[in-house]
C-alpha cells in the first residue's frame, strides 16, 4: 500500500501558461497560426508555422517557445528542451521560460534531460542566477541536496537584478533544500526573506506550514495552510498537497481531514481517492469507506499498480484475502519482470497468500 505522489498530463496547464503570456506581443502572423493549432491539438501543423515564425523572427525567444509547446504535444523532449533553450538565450532574464523547462521535466519525468541543459546554461553562464537556481532545483529533485543547497545559496546571493518571481522561487527551493536538511531555522529565515517578495504566494505559504510543522509549532503550520488555502486558485490540489505533508510528518488524521477536503474540490481525482483511502487503511479504520476510495480510484486508473495495490491492500484489511489475491495478480501481469516495484508487489502476494493460507488451507493454491 503506497502512496503517490505524482500526476502527470501537464501539458495543457503548460501550454495556458505560456500561451498566454505569448499571445498578443506582436509576434509574426505564423507564430500566431502556430498557437491556434496548438489549441487545437493539431501539433504536426503547429511546429511547421513555428518553424516558420523562427525563420521570420529567430532573435525573439517567443517562436522557439511556441516551437517547444509542438514538440511537446507530439511527445518528443528532446527536441522541446532544445528550442526552451535557445528561447532562454535570447531573453536570459525572463524567469517564464526557465520555469517551462522545469515544467517539462515534471511533466514527462524527463529530470536528467532537463538537469543537463541547466547544466548547460551554468557552464555558458555562470553569473546567471536563474540558470544557477534551476540547476539547484535538478539536483534537489534528484536529492543530491548539499550541492543543491551550494548552488542556491549562489543563485540567492547574486539575484538582486532578478525579476521577484526568479527571486522567489530561489528562495522557495533553497528553503526546501534546508528542510531536506533538516536546518529548519535556515528555513524558516529564507522563507521569510521571501515572503517580503510576495506574502501571497500559495507555494511559499505550505512551505512556511511544513517548516513550521517540522519545528514543532503545529498551530504555525495550521495558520500558514490556512493562509495557503485562502489563496489558492485551485483548492483541491493545494489541500492534497498539504495532506502529503502532514503524512510524511507521521500525522495520518491531519493528512486524512486535508484529503477528505481535497476531496470535496475534486471529487473524481484518482490520486486523492487512493492516498485517502492509504491513508484510512494504515490508520485501521472506516476501511468500507477506503474500499469505496480505492475502488473508485482503480476504476478512473486501472492499469495503475500502486492504484492496485492499496485496493489489494485495504481488502487484505478487511480479510478478503482472495479477492487480495486476485487484484495484486493483476498489479503483477501489469509490472514488468523487471520494473522497480516488482519485488514490493511480489512480498505482497506472498502475504496475501499467506493469510488467505492461513484462513482457508483448502484455497492455498490461489
Amino acid at each position: 500500500m503506497r502512496r503517490a505522489t505524482r500526476e502527470l498530463g501537464l501539458f495543457a496547464v503548460l501550454a495556458v501558461f505560456v500561451i498566454e503570456n505569448q499571445c498578443g506581443l506582436g509576434s509574426a502572423d505564423r507564430q500566431q497560426l502556430a498557437v491556434h493549432f496548438l489549441e487545437q491539438g493539431q501539433y504536426e501543423r503547429a511546429l511547421v508555422e513555428a518553424r516558420r515564425a523562427v525563420r521570420q523572427d529567430g532573435d525573439a525567444s517567443e517562436p522557439h517557445v511556441v516551437e517547444a509547446l509542438a514538440h511537446l504535444g507530439l511527445e518528443q523532449a528532446p527536441e522541446a528542451v532544445t528550442c526552451l533553450v535557445r528561447a532562454i538565450e535570447r531573453a536570459p532574464d525572463d524567469p517564464r521560460l526557465y520555469e517551462t523547462l522545469r515544467q517539462v521535466a515534471t511533466r514527462g519525468e524527463h529530470l536528467d534531460l532537463v538537469r543537463r541543459a541547466f547544466q548547460g546554461m551554468v557552464e555558458r553562464q555562470p553569473d546567471n542566477p536563474l540558470a544557477r537556481a534551476g540547476l539547484g532545483w535538478a539536483l534537489l529533485a534528484a536529492r543530491e541536496v548539499e550541492p543543491a543547497i551550494e548552488l542556491l545559496e549562489q543563485a540567492t546571493r547574486g539575484d538582486s537584478a532578478v525579476a521577484p518571481a526568479g527571486r522567489l522561487f530561489a528562495r522557495l527551493e533553497l528553503g526546501d533544500a534546508y528542510m531536506a536538511s533538516e536546518r529548519f531555522d535556515e528555513a524558516a529565515a529564507v522563507l521569510a526573506e521571501a515572503a517580503g517578495l510576495d506574502s501571497s504566494d500559495v507555494r511559499l505559504a505550505v512551505a512556511l506550514g511544513e517548516c513550521q510543522l517540522r519545528r514543532g509549532d503545529p498551530a504555525g503550520a495550521a495558520a500558514a495552510f490556512g493562509d495557503a488555502l485562502a489563496h489558492a486558485a485551485d483548492p483541491g490540489a493545494v489541500a492534497a498537497h498539504i495532506a502529503q505533508v502532514y503524512h510524511e510528518s507521521d500525522k495520518r488524521p491531519q493528512a486524512i481531514q486535508y484529503y477528505e477536503r481535497a476531496l470535496e474540490h475534486t471529487p473524481d481525482r484518482a490520486l486523492v481517492l487512493n492516498n485517502l483511502a492509504w491513508a484510512y487503511a494504515e490508520e485501521r479504520r472506516q476501511l468500507d469507506r477506503a474500499e469505496a476510495l480505492s475502488l473508485a480510484a482503480v476504476k478512473a486508473e486501472p492499469d495503475n499498480v500502486v492504484y492496485l495495490d492499496t485496493y489489494a491492500e485495504v481488502l487484505h484489511l478487511q480479510g478478503q484475502h482472495q479477492r487480495a489475491v486476485a487484484v495484486m495478480r493483476r498489479a503483477l501481469e501489469l509490472e514488468p519482470e523487471d520494473g522497480d516495484d516488482r519485488p514490493y508487489l511480489e512480498e505482497q502476494q506472498a502475504k496475501f497468500r499467506a493469510a488467505l493460507g492461513a484462513s482457508a488451507p483448502t484455497d492455498a493454491h490461489l
